[in-house]
């Protein structure tokens, strides 16, 4: 709209110009082709104006895409840590039943469906599947400046580094689940362990069915296995490790994503103001 009156003023000026030269009127002349000279620079300065008007509406539109995308992320994040706490706290129950099984063989039987699972169950380790997709578009499209809130675009940087840098920490539970694997080997039947395994959820209904006979055996086997018995403790504390990080990572996670809400708040608190000015 301004470029076409731009360009109506520009040919009502070059009328006028020609006719103060055709009339010899010099210094008329000079003064209209100073003011078109300033016509056309007002007219590129209002055009410049309204590109970057443009532009910054863009980014701000993206700048918001991102910041839901990555809420949305983080709400994957915090149900993965929730899941992650608690599979971790009931594997750690696991192991202080069998800690007390040990050397009290009427809890193994009173609680045999409870017992064999346990031998299984309590060495699995659980990494939570956390969502880090739309930051990693955001980084590696160099659009991470467009979080233009410089404490928000920190605390999102410093969230997922901080995720990456923990999965050093799976070498520790990976080794010592390896090593829970290795210590149990031949207390269960390889057709016990495979009912185990295929009914791997913690609320899962289903009770294994085993003869009297068969649980003293699997109980002997447990019994003699002194290097497995050592290894508790340090399966317990891998997973009180794994508890303890789980709730720090929910807490930034729930943190950040207040501080995405704020900042999405004020986007919209902003634009209302905006169309409810009156010019």
């Amino acid at each position: 709209m301004w470029a076409e009156k731009t360009k109506g003023m520009i040919k009502f000026f070059r009328h006028i110009r020609q006719n103060l030269l055709m009339e010899n009127k010099t210094g008329k002349y000079f003064k209209y082709a100073i003011g078109e000279i300033l016509l056309v620079v007002i007219g590129i300065l209002i055009a410049l104006q309204i590109n970057n008007w443009n532009e910054n509406s863009k980014n701000k539109s993206m700048e918001t895409d991102y910041l839901i995308r990555i809420s949305q992320d983080l709400d994957d994040d915090l149900a993965a840590f929730e899941r992650t706490i608690d599979v971790a706290k009931s594997r750690n129950k696991r192991i202080l039943f069998l800690q007390q099984a040990i050397n009290d063989s009427d809890l193994a039987i009173k609680s045999s469906d409870y017992f064999i699972k346990s031998i299984i169950r309590a060495g699995w380790t659980f990494e939570p599947s956390t969502s880090d997709y739309t930051f990693d578009e955001l980084k590696s499209s160099g659009r991470l400046a467009l979080i233009q809130n410089k404490d928000l675009r920190t605390s999102l940087s410093k969230y997922y580094n901080s995720r990456h840098s923990n999965r050093q920490w799976n070498y520790v539970r990976e080794n010592v689940q390896n090593k829970y694997y290795e210590y149990s080997a031949g207390i269960l039947s390889q057709e016990q362990s495979i009912w185990v395994v295929k009914n791997d959820y913690e609320k899962n209904p289903d009770s294994i069915i085993i003869s009297q006979y068969e649980l003293d055996e699997v109980y002997k086997r447990f019994k003699s296995k002194e290097k497995f018995h050592q290894l508790f403790p340090q399966v317990f504390e891998v997973k009180f490790e794994t508890i303890k990080a789980g709730e720090r990572f929910k807490s930034e996670a729930q943190k950040l994503k207040d501080d995405i809400q704020k900042e999405l708040d004020g986007v919209q608190t902003k634009t209302k103001r905006k169309a409810n000015t009156v010019y």
